[in-house]
Formats: structure tokens, sequence, C-alpha cells
């Protein structure tokens, strides 16, 4: 069964437009009433009583690290730690970013060792969420398709397929000049979490889901196609070169709508 959730990120200041910052209850509400039955957020924000209150589930957080440069046990520990807080308040579980080679901003060319001691730290660190009883995946982040192709190598040729999943970010993906139909076809049963964004044909980030250079009722066809049943996440992203007519809270509301028509086999346009 595919159940939809938002991620926290879309509700920052900086791009829910006029809306100051928000406490973790007031996110949960706002993101229960644009009609996502989870949100991914730190553990550490947000309370079982947050939750309730708000009507809302913990479905996953985010973490990650510098995989590729100076990872240490301080850096694992930080992952399971959130891990554990998300498994505390019910979620399933964590998806991981890995700073580029030389931190983010560089562009230092990947090799294959750099990719095998990569792979072997992230597959170590799954073993570990593994133990806390949730689920690992890569969250692609690269924005340009020697990144992304680094990413996809790591997590096919790099790592344990049974430890470490794919957390597809549909926007980014496309960012990279990848294809998410076909993303979704070659690792279909690795697919563990998706975040959901689109943009237009000059990879901008349109201001809601269905409107912009990405199919989405295809993407939403390959995943039923691939037997794909887990969380799916809206990750709006209205930064400033963003046109935006409509609040965020209209444009989840709307983006989650379309959404749910489209898993449901019905039409809309959103």
């Amino acid at each position: 069964m595919i159940r939809l959730a938002t991620n926290s990120f879309s509700w920052h200041p900086t791009y829910n437009r006029g809306i100051g910052q928000l406490s973790a209850l007031e996110i949960c509400r706002r993101a229960a009433a644009a009609g996502a039955e989870g949100i991914e957020i730190d553990p550490s924000r947000v309370t079982a009583s947050d939750l309730r209150d708000a009507g809302i589930a913990l479905s996953g957080a985010s973490t990650g690290g510098p995989l590729f440069d100076d990872w240490t046990t301080l850096d694992a520990d930080r992952v399971v730690a959130t891990a554990a807080g998300v498994r505390a308040l019910g979620g399933e579980y964590v998806f991981f970013t890995t700073a580029p080679k030389g931190g983010w901003g560089a562009h230092e060319r990947v090799t294959e060792g750099d990719l095998g001691l990569a792979g072997e730290r992230l597959s170590a660190l799954a073993r570990r969420i593994r133990a806390e009883g949730l689920a690992m995946g890569l969250h692609n982040h690269a924005a340009s398709p020697e990144g992304f192709a680094a990413e996809l190598s790591l997590l096919a040729e790099h790592t344990v397929p049974d430890l470490v999943g794919l957390y597809l970010d549909i926007g980014w993906a496309y960012c990279s000049d990848g294809d998410p139909v076909a993303l979704i076809e070659r690792f279909g049963p690795r697919l563990m979490g998706l975040h959901f964004r689109n943009h237009t044909a000059d990879k901008v980030p349109t201001q809601m889901l269905c409107q912009g250079a990405l199919h989405i009722p295809g993407i939403v066809a390959a995943l039923t196609a691939a037997g794909y049943e887990g969380w799916a996440s809206l990750e709006l992203w209205h930064r400033e070169d963003v046109p935006v007519v409509k609040s965020m809270q209209q444009c989840q509301t709307e983006s989650l709508s379309c959404l749910q028509m489209l898993f449901e086999g019905r039409t809309g346009t959103g």
C-alpha cells in the first residue's frame, strides 16, 4: 500500500514564503491538513505527543555524512542515533545522503577505490540500522551526470543489496539527466522510498508537483508496475527563482491530492 508523506524541508521559512519559523508541531499539523499521512522530520525535533496531536505518523528521517572523505565512528554513531530516534517514534526508515568527495561544492573525481571504501562504510552502517529495525536507502542528491553516475555505481556495485536500498529522489535524478522511469525499472526491487518533485525543462523546480517537464503519471505507472509499496514523500522547493502564486499550504494540498488520485488510478492535474 502506498502512503503519502511530506518532507519538513519544504516548510523551512526560506521556502515557505511569507511564513516565519514554524515549530515541529505546527509543521506536522500543516502537513496533516494538506493530506499527508506521514512526515519526514528529525526525530530530535518532534515528540510522540506532537505526532498524536497533529494526527500524523513519522515516516522516516534524513541522515548523511562524508562517506568519501574523513568518515569516523562518530559520524556513524550520529546516523544510528537518528535511526534509534525514528524507531522510538514508530518510523520505518532513514535515507542517507553522501557528501560529494571533497565536500559540498567540490568537483573531485571519484575513483573505483573511493567507491569501494564508501560502499564498505555504507553497508556496515546499514547493518547497524537494520539492527534498529529500520530500512536504509541511499538518497541520490547529485546535480550533475557524473555525480549521479557515481551514486548509482556506489549503490549497484559496492553495497550489499539486502541492506542498502535506493531512496530515489525524482527531482535530483532529473536534474542530473537521469530518467526516473528507467531508474524505477532498473532498481525496482531495491526501491525503499521516494522524493517527488517536478521541474521545468530548464531544471527549475515547479511550485506544484503535477506541473512541469516530468510526467508524473508515467512515473506513478512505473512504480505500480514495479510493485512498489511503501512511503512516497513530497518535497516541494520554492526557491527564489520559482514563480510562486500559491501558498506552500495550497501547493502541498493540491500536489498530495494529485499523487493520491494517480496512485488510485484516477486522473487529475493538480
